[in-house]
């Protein structure tokens, strides 16, 4: 009897699909070597920010980016061409300074691989004597406040990262000191200005992305109440505001609920209001980012007038312009004035130049560096065209749109096309100097970006114009705004791609699955993909705002469904670049994991790529260049191929 054949073999079992981030290997990681030295000389064109004069002005204190991550300098601000003194070697970011009064010490915010749960310490002006002040409970600490009769004190606002509830907090400096709490809200909330004698602050809520209210605190009893606007009835939203030097009043930022904003001045004993400024930008141009002389008789305070910032210099006691500043088009803001009053620190940048620090003379508005360093890696680099236009939305609406475009579609040729959507949602992009914008265009690419409706800088109508059940509404702009970058006469229509971070990343996905006919391909960093897992693990705070700006899970599940593209991933057809911080509390990384193993279940080209040592963040210099040049290759094979 002949022996029964041998069963066939069984089929070898698949690898299960995972998120694991990709590692570029043989032609891809020599590509990436190529393009990164290509991005390199535009990541090494560091910006200075946030400029601060001692009490004695002999010292400019100043953020820089200069060695690879956000870090704390010192420099002669009578010697522009000095060089500068890194303070405080921390290894990691640096967040927000303040100045002590008599100008010797620093304090400052650091976090740890960009978790956003941010420490405070001092540092002497001469770089020694470094120490935290904040060990112990983990949180995210605010910006810290001095009063200036009150050296030995600091005050800031903190919360959990889980909660949204916020409170005040005052710590004493003397050794074995803990922090006390002062005063606090449900809701997210924080401090916003102290007197100099340390006795009145003043605390805004937010419940609400639109809606703020202002609280006049005493420290001593912890004791506040409302005074801005003080009425339940009336929504308003407040862009900053601060005290004047006697706590008598308090100078406000705000649309007024409607479409007109303005700055006021109210009596913080009656909130009657005492003095206002209109800015001649335009009614829906918002004030916002002032800063005060010592005495508080002069302040500075910036302009958010659309697609680009102005700044004002103003007389406290009147609100009126003691001169014209006029600034390059550009992006910036008012960071200090000098204890003299005849001196404002202004940071800018324009499409053709990374942020730099000026002063402004108060008299003559004249305009000078505080630092002339050179950038020789972008030495001879020709001006970047930027071309502005309004779009047609398909309710009638206007999206303002600029764009930025490479030599070769001014030479009439058709160019591909990235096109990059902000985060927020009230997030806004402004005509400036980005790294990544002179890259891509330097490889060809024109760089469009438009502020789609939900925008800041354009009036409360604009802004709330996503809200709920709306945004099915305003995810409509992403195909209008698509559609009118193919008609334009430079670029290719068959070579677009979708690019954004944040909420502009949860645009992409949107946009890569309900009008992927648009998209080559898509550039996603980490972008909310799933509304309902993002609302269970985001910090409390942005929750509480979102429960506004997007739904409520509880009650609005059906609408967090329906706006979440992990449900209609199955529609993505177009190559897909996805990166993620490790660290990230804001979009925890499990949304871009989710999509990414989505799309290489269906084999759907992605790329992952996760930085260890970031959040909601692409801060570090080697992870800059380490991402511009991988998306950069993604979007050249993604482009050269027929599209799917």
């Amino acid at each position: 009897v002949a022996a029964a054949p041998a069963p066939p073999p069984a089929p070898a079992a698949k690898a299960p699909v995972t998120s694991d981030p990709d590692t570029p290997t043989g032609a891809d990681a020599a590509r990436d070597a190529e393009l990164a030295a290509k991005v390199t000389p535009f990541i090494d064109a560091f910006v200075n920010d946030g400029g601060r004069l001692t009490a004695d002005g002999k010292h400019l204190v100043f953020v820089s980016n200069r060695d690879g991550i956000d870090a704390l300098y010192v420099a002669d601000p009578a010697r522009p061409e000095s060089p500068a003194t890194r303070l405080a070697d921390l290894k990691e970011r640096v967040g927000s300074f303040t100045l002590s009064p008599d100008g010797k010490t620093v304090f400052l915010r650091s976090d740890k691989g960009a978790d956003e749960n941010w420490t405070i310490s001092r540092v002497g002006i001469d770089g020694k004597g470094l120490v935290e002040l904040s060990p112990g409970e983990v949180l995210e600490r605010d910006n810290v406040f001095v009063a200036d009769r009150v050296p030995g004190q600091i005050f800031y606002s903190a919360r959990k990262k889980e909660a949204a509830a916020s409170a005040v907090y005052s710590l004493a400096l003397a050794a074995g000191a803990t922090p006390k709490k002062l005063y606090g809200s449900d809701v997210p909330g924080a401090l916003l200005d102290i007197t100099p004698d340390g006795k009145t602050a003043l605390y805004i809520r937010f419940p609400a992305p639109e809606e703020q209210h202002l609280d006049i605190v005493d420290v001593a009893t912890g004791k506040g109440h409302e005074l801005y606007p003080g009425s339940a009835s009336v929504k308003v939203s407040i862009n900053d505001s601060t005290l004047s030097a006697d706590g008598k009043r308090a100078f406000v930022a705000t649309d007024t609920g409607g479409e007109n904003h303005v700055l006021v001045a109210l009596d913080t004993a009656s909130g009657k209001e005492l003095a206002r400024y209109t800015d001649p930008a335009g009614p829906t141009a918002s004030i916002t980012g002032c800063v005060f002389s010592r005495k508080r008789t002069r302040m500075a305070c910036g302009v958010i007038a659309g697609n680009h910032n102005e700044v004002r210099i103003l007389d406290a006691a009147t609100l009126k312009p003691l001169t014209e500043v006029k600034m390059p088009l550009g992006s910036g803001g008012p960071s200090h004035v000098s204890d003299d009053g005849t001196q404002v620190v202004v940071d800018w940048s324009t499409p053709s130049a990374p942020k730099d620090l000026y002063t402004v003379a108060v008299k003559t508005g004249d305009v000078k560096p505080l630092r002339k360093e050179a950038r020789p890696s972008i030495t001879g680099l020709p001006a970047l065209e930027v071309t502005t236009a309004e779009i047609a939305a398909h309710d009638g609406l206007k999206i303002p749109v600029h764009a930025y475009l490479p030599p070769e579609a001014a030479a009439g040729k058709k160019v591909p096309v990235i096109v990059s959507y902000h985060g927020g949602p009230a997030g806004v992009s402004m005509i400036r100097w980005s790294p990544m914008t002179r890259f891509f265009t330097s490889l060809g690419y024109a760089w469009v970006e438009p502020n789609v409706r939900g925008s800041s800088g354009y009036g409360r109508a604009y802004v709330t114009a996503d809200d709920g059940p709306k945004r099915l509404e305003a995810l409509k702009d992403i195909q209008t705004s698509g559609r009118w970058v193919a008609e334009q006469a430079w670029a290719d229509k068959s070579r677009l791609v979708i690019f954004g971070g944040s909420y502009g990343g949860y645009t992409v996905v949107e946009g890569l699955t309900r009008y992927g006919e648009l998209w080559r391909a898509g550039v996603d960093l980490f972008g909310v993909v799933n509304w309902v897992s993002f609302m269970k693990g985001t910090s409390g705070v942005i929750r509480d705002l979102f429960l506004t700006e997007i739904g409520d899970p509880d009650k609005d599940q059906a609408l967090l469904e329906s706006l979440s593209p992990i449900n209609d991933v199955d529609k993505i057809k177009a190559p897909l670049f996805v990166y993620a911080g490790a660290n990230d509390p804001r979009v925890p990384r499990d949304e871009d994991d989710q999509v990414v193993k989505a799309l290489r279940q269906r084999g759907v080209p992605v790329e992952y790529m996760v930085a260890p040592d970031e959040g909601h963040s692409l801060s570090r210099r080697e992870n800059q260049i380490a991402f511009a040049a991988r998306a950069a290759r993604f979007l050249e094979k993604a482009l050269a191929e027929a599209p799917r």
